[in-house]
Formats: C-alpha cells, structure tokens, sequence
C-alpha cells in the first residue's frame, strides 16, 4: 500500500497570533482536552512556536511535550473523524506528530514508513490530521477576523405629489422682419470743383503803367506851356 503524500508547508495562520486567543480557540474546538495538551497545541500550530521554544516557554521536557502533541492532535483528528486503532497504531500516531514538526529521528522514519504501508488506518489518520488541522487554522482565522460594519438602512422617501401643469398655449406663427439688404461699397466724396479764375488785368492796362502814362503826358504838357510862354516873351509881348 502506498503512503499518502504529506504535505511539505503546514498552513499556518497569516498574522502574528496572540497566544491568549489562540489557547482559547483551543479550548473552544477541543474542550475535552487538558490544559497542558490545550497548550501545546496553541502555541506549536496556530502561534508558529518551535518544540525547543514551546519548552524554554513552558518548562516542560522534550519527550514530555512530544507525547502532549500527540495526545492533542489525536484528539483532534477524533472530534472529527473517529478511527479504530491498535498499539502499534498508537505508536505510529505519535511518529506522525514527530514527523509534523520536523522532529523525527532515526529509526523513527523507517519504522513510520514500515507502518504506513501496512495499515491503511494509519494512512487514513494522516489524512484526516491534517484536514483537522488545517480546519482548526481556518476556523481561528475566520473568529478573529473583524466583523464588518453593518450599514445604515436609508428609509425610502414617499414619491412627490403629483404637479398639474397648465396647457400650453398655442403655437403662433410670427412673421420674420424683411432682411435688410446687404450694404453696398460707401459712395467716394466728390472731388472739389475748380474756383473761377479771376480775371487778370491786360498786359498794357496796368494802374502802375496808366499813371505812369498820365504822368509822361502831364510832364509834356508843362514843356510845351513853357516853351509858348518862351516864344512869347521873346516876341515881346506884342499882342
């Protein structure tokens, strides 16, 4: 017959455990068991101790804490898979529970491994040990996980009354304004109209030219007057 397959990594819970809670979970699971078994078992397989720590805690020997292990897991593969057994079964029980915690020494193993493939029993108490075990973890994860919060229930408001509109009014038709027209380009101012030329004086009709005419004819009058009255003197006055 072949020996079932253990388990390499035992579960082990997923935080550090305090072991006044862990010894009470113990005690729930298993309250038939003694104290120092309650013990053992809280501190190896939920707290995570070693053996050579479980007893520098305690006080208790080697051999003494290996027969307590053993005792307890027993117990616990019984509250939930009762088997029969012999004395050769009690021993290899006790193998077993060495083997669990990696303190089996020579010729422990040969002899376990003789027994296991001899007695399905035995092969069977394995199996469910560590089913229980594994539960007994479990279970004291789920009883130390914070309990979630139950929110508030939010009471439903009653529905608004109902709002009578009044009727719309009635579409009317508005006519749209006349488009404007589109501005056309500004008109350019218009340019300036010339202003009349005043009439500019005759070359030969000057005020300055007339004077100076006036002037020449005065000036040739006088000669001639005074030349008259020459001659007449000169004549004698004879008249």
């Amino acid at each position: 017959m072949e020996r079932a397959a253990l388990r390499p990594v035992p579960q082990r819970p997923s935080a550090p455990v305090d072991p006044a809670h862990a010894l009470a979970h113990v005690g729930a699971t298993l309250p038939g068991l003694d104290e120092a078994a309650r013990q053992a078992l809280s501190l190896v397989d939920l707290v995570g101790r070693t053996r050579p720590e479980v007893c520098a805690e305690t006080g208790i020997a080697e051999p003494e804490l290996a027969d307590t292990l053993a005792r307890a897991r027993k117990a616990l593969r019984r509250a939930a898979f009762p088997l029969p057994g012999s004395g050769w079964c009690e021993r290899a029980e006790r193998l077993l529970s060495d083997e669990l915690d990696g303190a089996l020494e020579p010729p422990g193993p040969r002899r376990l491994a003789a027994h296991l493939a001899n007695c399905e029993r035995c092969v069977e108490h394995e199996r469910r040990l560590w089913q229980a075990r594994d539960q007994l973890v479990i279970s004291f994860e789920e009883a130390r996980a914070p309990t979630p919060v139950a929110e508030p229930e939010i009471a439903d408001e009653p529905d608004p009354e109902p709002v009578e509109l009044p009727d719309p009014e009635p579409l009317r038709l508005v006519e749209a304004p006349p488009a404007e027209p589109e501005p056309g380009p500004e008109p350019q101012p218009a340019p300036p109209e010339p202003e009349p030329a005043q009439a500019q004086p005759a070359a030969g009709f000057s005020p300055a030219r007339v004077a100076w005419g006036l002037s020449m004819a005065v000036a040739v009058l006088l000669a001639i007057a005074s030349l008259a009255l020459t001659i007449y003197a000169i004549a004698g006055g004879g008249f």
